[in-house]
């Protein structure tokens, strides 16, 4: 039986640079006009360095449409769904979920990253295939490095997604509809062998930014090693798992060397401000991005934009209803993707972490009032036209505070009246505003809050349940503010899909993997230091993408949105921590002085780590004694206050055998009935949004591996003929 997948044929290729996905700047390929083109093109060493340079837009197209996320962010402990409900089964593993995936119009096929890959997968391999037309060609090395590279990472990607996967490595000529599946081990080897000829063939240093390099390579073949040698593989892993451990190590170091952290976490992604020049898309801790650009001369018209920048954006112009309005500052409100209030919230040390507070947008300004009347609490009427200013106007561009989210865990002292607090997602603005804000002397229209309070001070409520709606602090490590037009569906800032700081994981788990658990955790010790705030850092202090709007070059062309700015550029940690309602000496002498994070060791994990391991014993009680589960679960924990949202967390979790566990945290996915973190099932008029019918349908004998789509099953044969229902389920991933 050949090991053939049917895929496209691809007969024509002919890719110029304004059609690549790097940002060329001054340096481009002499234009050659050509009339006519055929596949003889491909017979030469310039059609083949255009196919290689083709094989970047594959990472372009990971972000530019819906899907990517539900196969790598939705259904684990991070996210649940929002108000949209797009990929739905992808997060609840419900009878929907099956080889072809069934939901909401906005729900994408099983087949999505299936059929993308094997598309890309087929071009890489028609230039392996033509390595002899390269004999003599300077290029040589860089082309043929470009296809191990990408063919290595979609084999990856697709083993830890479905298992067993067909193992093509020649290009199809023409459409062929016999395959096999061939086992994890043959796929492993062949794509470890692509990565390390990759790793030998690919230049240290890029010609251009975004190219790939030697440690592009190594990350990702200490990733193979590492999945290699990880629960997900363990029936017959044995024989590789001590020498791949090693590797692990032996790569990550070879990344870490090369790319070192950058000193400022928010520099990674909340510190952007222009395209192509902000640090967040030239620091030295990026290994791979997929690289776009706003000028429509050099991007061309595949996958132009990055839609990254839409997913996890929370519908405020709603929440904050009528002090805020859809701008460019704020981002497009697809809310596909939720954070798990149990899990988020609870995961950092919110007072001496920074990462939260440079990941999560709680703050948004007032960027629209309408002529109405309220009140202070001191009974003094006010009209919102008046107290908050024009809508359109400098003096009030980004000033106001409009709506907040506090996060004020018990721990904290914040104890909020839950007549101060805004419960409900489409809540009517109180009548009296109760909460001052304390950086310009103005109450804020709408305060939410992770707890609120009786007069007893007892803890009564939550504005953040797991009901599906828009009512949450939002990832805001991909807003774009300098975008174009208004109501962008698609942003032109770099997506990295790679960088150093999870080389410092590999290698931690590597050494976890080897009983070196202390060792481990000092190798994440320097991003723990880097999470910290620094001496006379303002704790409050908030950047995202959305502040580019403020010099964006498109700003004065977007007429209508020229002076509405929802970006606010303070965040609410003192509301949650403490020291809001305090004088501004006593801020500025919190800010003074560095925080300090614990150093963690076997013996002596963070409260908030702690919490998330006595959570999970209650269905597992390994979380309580057994050291290595315990190990693996702070590694795991760090890797999310790291590296939240960025499109890893589903494999990770499927390739160490911990997602029916950390499912828990993921209310919509554990249970028909859900519960806020008071254990409350629902409260007054959103009683009927903690319901999940499909909830508590995750089976770990089936939902480990993705299906095997059913277009595909359907288009091929065996023998000659069509496969029969008995042949389908025989190759089908078990349960589906």
């Amino acid at each position: 039986m050949k090991n053939i997948v049917r895929i496209f044929t691809l007969v024509a290729v002919v890719l110029t640079l304004s059609m690549s996905v790097t940002s060329c700047g001054e340096k481009f390929l002499e234009e050659v006009q050509r009339t006519s083109i055929s596949t003889d093109y491909l017979e030469t060493p310039d059609g083949l360095y255009s196919m290689s340079e083709s094989l970047y837009l594959q990472f372009r197209q990971m972000y530019y449409a819906e899907g990517y996320w539900m196969f790598t962010n939705a259904g684990t402990d991070e996210f649940m769904i929002g108000g949209d409900g797009a990929g739905e089964a992808y997060n609840t593993y419900d009878s929907r979920y099956a080889a072809s995936v069934t939901g909401s119009a906005n729900t994408q096929s099983s087949a999505y990253m299936w059929n993308m890959l094997y598309i890309w997968l087929n071009r890489a391999n028609k230039v392996i295939d033509k390595e002899s037309v390269l004999e003599g060609s300077p290029l040589k090395n860089e082309i043929m490095g470009t296809a191990y590279f990408v063919r290595g990472f979609d084999f990856l990607f697709l083993v830890n997604q479905h298992g067993d996967i067909p193992l093509v490595i020649h290009a199809a000529t023409q459409p062929e509809r016999e395959y096999g599946r061939d086992p994890r081990e043959k796929v492993y080897e062949q794509l470890i062998s692509d990565l390390e000829n990759a790793y030998a063939l690919l230049p240290d240093s890029p010609s251009r930014p975004g190219k790939l390099t030697k440690t592009a390579a190594a990350h990702y073949l200490a990733c193979a090693h590492l999945w290699r040698a990880s629960e997900c593989n363990n029936d017959w892993n044995s024989s590789y798992r001590d020498k791949d451990l090693q590797d692990v190590i032996k790569y990550a170091d070879i990344v870490i060397a090369k790319h070192p952290l950058t000193p400022n976490y928010e520099d990674v992604h909340m510190n952007f401000w222009l395209h192509d020049s902000s640090i967040t898309e030239n620091n030295s801790e990026i290994v791979l991005r997929a690289s776009y650009t706003v000028d429509p001369t050099e991007r061309g018209s595949s996958y132009p934009g990055n839609m990254s920048l839409c997913w996890f954006v929370n519908p405020y112009q709603n929440a904050f209803t009528p002090f805020l309005k859809r701008d460019v500052a704020g981002g497009r409100s697809y809310q596909r993707m939720k954070n798990t209030p149990k899990y988020t919230y609870f995961l950092y040390d919110l007072e001496n972490d920074s990462r939260f507070w440079k990941s999560f947008k709680t703050t948004w300004a007032v960027n629209q009032t309408k002529k109405a009347t309220y009140k202070l609490p001191d009974g003094t009427e006010i009209d919102p036209t008046t107290y908050f200013g024009p809508d359109k106007s400098e003096a009030t561009f980004s000033k106001y505070l409009g709506g907040m989210y506090v996060i004020n865990r018990e721990e904290y002292g914040q104890k909020y009246l839950t007549s101060d607090i805004d419960l409900a997602y489409n809540a009517t603005p109180s009548k009296v505003f109760k909460i001052v804000d304390y950086n310009t002397g103005k109450y804020i229209p709408f305060v939410k809050a992770l707890l609120t309070y009786d007069t007893a001070g007892n803890p009564e409520n939550t504005s953040l349940g797991p009901a599906k709606d828009g009512q949450y602090p939002m990832l805001a490590k991909y807003l774009d503010g300098a975008v174009n037009t208004y109501n962008a569906g698609q942003g032109f800032r770099d997506q990295i899909i790679a960088r150093s700081a999870e080389d410092y994981f590999f290698k931690a788990e590597a050494l976890i993997r080897q009983g070196k658990y202390n060792e481990g955790f000092a190798v994440l010790k320097p991003l723990r230091d880097r999470a910290q705030f620094r001496a006379g850092e303002e704790r409050d202090k908030y950047m995202d993408g959305g502040q580019g709007f403020a010099v964006s070059n498109y700003r004065e062309s977007i007429s209508a949105y020229t002076w509405v700015n929802a970006f606010y550029p303070k965040n609410s940690y003192f509301y949650s921590i403490g020291g809001w309602d305090k004088d501004q000496a006593y801020r500025d002498a919190v800010n003074a002085k560095a925080s300090v994070l614990p150093v963690v060791t076997e013996g002596n994990y963070p409260k908030e780590d702690q919490y998330v391991m006595d959570f999970l014993s209650v269905t597992n009680s390994k979380y309580k004694s057994d050291a290595y589960t315990r190990a693996m679960c702070y590694l795991l924990n760090e890797k999310s206050r790291e590296m939240y949202g960025e499109y890893k967390r589903y494999n990770d979790l499927v390739r160490t055998r911990t997602l029916e566990d950390r499912l828990r945290f993921n209310d919509q996915s554990w249970s028909t009935e859900l519960t806020d973190i008071l254990g409350h099932t629902g409260n007054g008029a959103d009683q009927a949004k903690y319901t999940s019918p499909y909830g508590g349908n995750f089976k770990k004998e089936k939902h480990y591996l993705r299906p095997i789509p059913q277009d595909f099953l359907e288009k091929i044969t065996v023998d000659g003929h069509a496969l029969t229902k008995e042949e389908i389920d025989k190759i089908q991933n078990p349960g589906y």
